[in-house]
C-alpha cells in the first residue's frame, strides 16, 4: 500500500485532467448521461445528492486526523481519472466542496438564460492547495444547503441554455445537475476504497 506524498508515484499517475479512457468516456457521455437525464427529474437527482453527500460526511467523520489526510491509491473506478486515484478522504472531499460550490453558481446563471463564459478546466478544481482541518464539517454545511440555495435561484431548470464541461460537452440546468448526482457516486465510491485500504 502506499502511502505519503511520494512525488515519484505521484509522476507515474495520468495526467491532471488527462480525462477517462475513450471506451469509458463513450459510455458515460452517449449511453449513461442520456439514460440519467431521461429517466431522473431534477428533484430526484437532489434527492441522491443528499443522500449521497450525507453518506459522505458519515464515512469521513469516522476518521481521525491522520487518517483524514492520509493519501493511498485507489484501484481504478468507473469515472475518476488516473490522476485522482492518489487522495486521502480529506481531498476528496474538498474537491466534492469546490466542485459544488461552483455547480451552486453555474446553474442558476444558466436557468435564468445567462451567458456563463468561463471555461472550467479539471485542473481548477484539483485539491492540491491547503485543506482545511474542519474540511469535512464544512462539507456537512455545504451539503445542508446545496438544495435550498438552488430552489431559491433557479427558473427555468430546462432552460436550452447551456455551458460546456471539458469532458462531456455541452449541458443544460437539468443536465447539470444530474451530473453532479453521477460526480457525487464516483468520489464516495473513492471514499470507500481509500477507507478500504487504510484498514
Amino acid at each position: 500500500m502506499e502511502h505519503g506524498d511520494s512525488q515519484e508515484f505521484i509522476k507515474k499517475l495520468g495526467k491532471s485532467g488527462g480525462g477517462l479512457s475513450p471506451l469509458r468516456l463513450f459510455f458515460a457521455k452517449y449511453v449513461l448521461f442520456p439514460i440519467l437525464h431521461h429517466f431522473l427529474s431534477w428533484e430526484k437527482a437532489w434527492d441522491i445528492f443528499d443522500k449521497e453527500g450525507r453518506k459522505i460526511v458519515e464515512l469521513s467523520s469516522a476518521l481521525d486526523k491522520e487518517k483524514l489526510f492520509e493519501r493511498v491509491l485507489v484501484p481504478k473506478l468507473f469515472g475518476l481519472e488516473d490522476n485522482s486515484r492518489y487522495y486521502s478522504v480529506a481531498m476528496t472531499v474538498k474537491h466534492l466542496l469546490m466542485v459544488g460550490g461552483s455547480l451552486q453558481v453555474l446553474i442558476p446563471i444558466l436557468s435564468k438564460g445567462e451567458n456563463f463564459t468561463k471555461r472550467g478546466k479539471i485542473e481548477d478544481v484539483k485539491p492540491y492547495k491547503e485543506i482545511d482541518e474542519n474540511i469535512v464539517d464544512n462539507f456537512k454545511e455545504f451539503i445542508l444547503s446545496y438544495r435550498e440555495k438552488l430552489e431559491k435561484n433557479i427558473d427555468n431548470i430546462y432552460i436550452d441554455n447551456s455551458s460546456i464541461h471539458p469532458w462531456f460537452g455541452e449541458f443544460n440546468p437539468k443536465q447539470w445537475s444530474v451530473l453532479a448526482v453521477v460526480h457525487q457516486v464516483v468520489h464516495r465510491r473513492q471514499i470507500e476504497a481509500i477507507l478500504k485500504k487504510l484498514k
